[in-house]
């Protein structure tokens, strides 16, 4: 069954699925993955058929948090990168430890 994105959400949440199974055990695709953190585009995913219509998509997202899982499938712990919208200030939070980062750092992770 094929899904077809006919309208964009006012947030889009995005999952990557990162573990595979093969014959013997669970293991994690290392692949880095780059991504934006501002202005993601998607108009050209979303097939319209009125150039007028294309025009008026508001189209673009840019990212306030990302989730990361460092470790094994069955083991590990998970970060979280929150943006500060009202200043555009960006934080790394893991249990109860807080602190600033950059956007960069977001964007590099594995």
């Amino acid at each position: 069954m094929k899904y077809r994105v006919t309208k964009l959400p006012r947030y889009l949440i995005l999952h990557m699925q990162r573990f595979k199974k093969n014959n013997f055990f669970i293991e994690k695709n290392p692949t880095l993955v780059n991504f934006p953190v501002k202005n993601l585009e998607l108009k050209d995913f979303i097939p319209l058929p009125m150039p007028k219509e294309n025009e008026r998509l508001r189209s673009k997202y840019d990212l306030i948090a990302d989730i990361v899982h460092d470790g094994k499938p069955n083991e590990g712990l998970y970060r979280v990168f929150v943006q500060r919208k009202s200043e555009e200030l960006w934080y790394e939070m893991q249990d109860l430890h807080v602190s600033e980062t950059l956007p960069l750092g977001i964007c590099a992770d594995i």
